[in-house]
């Protein structure tokens, strides 16, 4: 009877810990919105109130432009937005599907039409409009392609390689390991999957070193103290939501190296409850055989081999909403309106049972007892 009422205190304690934490905490972002909202004939117009909504939670902001007609938001999700503008003696513009990419700033321009404000027009944003808030050239790893392009060990990661200006092979060695550039030396990318404590992806930005690449996840540096180019948090597909990747001619605030610069960003919740499960497994009978030889022009050229290893990898991941708990006093303990709290949890585990041979020299008992006596014979005997 003790343990279960233990169990039920421990369980009723994590849960209100958790909730309590999901309404303190939110994430840090650096994404955002801006542009100027002008006329039919192009002057600006201040005093209108812009309105940014999410699209996947409904959560919704308010902006008043300058004097220039200039608005902006900052510390945005990655995600589709809608942004509404209201000013009297103009119709209500309204700009949908706005895609906001990871840890960039997207241009919006909004023009209003002379008319009554009760009139709407709605107009689609543009699909893929050319970069002008910045010289820098990078690409953004969707979530579709994270899910569902393949990866060696399930390591996100390997997807930089399409980015522009990035060069790396991704070969592998007959055990399965990676095969580093000419020049370079180091732990290797995803040889234990997303567990690899410092996961250095052998790739090289516009001819850069391997060693200048930077790596952060939600702003936050995770670069190897002991290996340049190495990260040493691999997230999991499950919690990846974009990766930014930016190969050259980098703004102040990414200068810190000369390689590419990957800034991934991880899930958040929405309205809609969602998860997921995966089991993975991997096992040398379902290998192949590589045929080519590890060593060539030596007289101890190794023949054809496969990957031994054999492990499991499993996990999931869920998300949704959670109604936001108001403790204040003659308010309800739950709000049913918009102020709601959003979370999303993901778990990867690994189980490997691989047999890895060592081939040695082991000095047996009689050894031992052996060369002890040749030295006893040695020794010269007192009279």
């Amino acid at each position: 009877m003790r343990r279960i009422v233990f169990g039920l205190f421990r369980s009723v304690a994590v849960t209100s810990l958790m909730l309590a934490f999901a309404v303190i905490v939110s994430a840090q972002f650096r994404a955002g919105i801006q542009g100027f909202v002008s006329d039919a004939n192009g002057a600006a117009v201040p005093g209108a109130k812009v309105t940014l909504t999410n699209r996947t939670t409904n959560q919704s902001q308010s902006v008043v432009t300058t004097e220039d007609g200039f608005y902006r938001f900052s510390a945005l999700s990655p995600g589709n937005y809608s942004v509404s503008v209201e000013k009297e003696n103009f119709s209500k513009t309204v700009v949908d599907d706005v895609k906001v990419d990871a840890e960039a700033i997207k241009g919006q321009d909004v023009v209003l039409q002379t008319g009554s404000i009760s009139e709407v027009v709605t107009v689609e944003a543009e699909g893929a409009p050319l970069q002008t808030e910045d010289a820098s050239i990078r690409r953004t790893v969707t979530t579709q392609e994270i899910q569902r392009l393949p990866q060696i060990g399930r390591d996100p990661y390997e997807l930089i390689r399409l980015s522009p200006g990035i060069v790396g092979l991704g070969a592998r060695n007959g055990d399965g390991n990676s095969v580093g550039l000419p020049n370079t030396s180091g732990p290797g990318g995803s040889n234990s999957s997303i567990f690899q404590t410092e996961n250095q992806v052998p790739i090289s930005a516009n001819g850069q070193r391997l060693s200048s690449n930077n790596y952060q996840v939600d702003g936050v540096s995770v670069n190897s103290q002991s290996w340049g180019g190495a990260a040493i948090i691999t997230p999991s597909q499950e919690i990846v939501k974009e990766i930014q990747v930016l190969t050259s001619t980098y703004s102040a605030e990414d200068g810190r190296n000369a390689g590419a610069s990957i800034k991934t960003i991880t899930q958040n919740g929405t309205n809609d409850w969602h998860g997921s499960l995966f089991y993975k497994f991997n096992d040398p009978s379902l290998n192949a055989f590589n045929k080519m030889p590890g060593r060539i022009g030596t007289l101890n050229i190794e023949g054809p081999k496969k990957v031994q290893r054999k492990f499991n990898s499993y996990g999931g991941s869920i998300g949704g909403q959670l109604p936001f708990f108001n403790f204040g006093e003659g308010g309800p303990l739950i709000n049913s309106g918009r102020d709601r709290s959003w979370f999303f949890f993901a778990y990867e585990g690994v189980r490997e049972q691989t047999n890895v041979p060592y081939f040695s020299w082991v000095e047996t008992p009689q050894y031992g007892v052996r060369s002890w006596r040749n030295a006893q014979e040695r020794l010269p005997r007192r009279l």
